[in-house]
């Protein structure tokens, strides 16, 4: 299924009134991996700052609130405080 979509992708990126150079295919591509890379940065962002806030949040607590904490919580997964995203 995905080599399908990407032929439907490809032949619209691709196209034949801008053989044989296909600058604007080629334009196109650029642009989407450049978008790729802002995403990427943003993400780590994203990461690095959640991991932050939730650090402060538990090294703040007392070593009785953290066992209260993890005794009592009903968050999950990385709704946690003692979580941290790798990144």
């Amino acid at each position: 299924m995905s080599v399908q979509a990407s032929g439907i992708i490809a032949s619209n990126i691709y196209r034949r009134d801008d053989a044989p150079r296909y600058k604007r295919g080629d334009r196109v591509l650029v642009l989407i991996c450049v978008a790729n890379i802002a995403v990427y940065i943003l993400a780590k962002i994203y990461y690095i700052l959640r991991n932050r806030h939730k650090s402060r949040a538990w090294d703040a607590m007392t070593v009785d609130e953290r066992l209260v904490y993890l005794k009592t919580t009903t968050d999950e997964g990385n709704k946690r405080l003692d979580f941290r995203f790798a990144h």
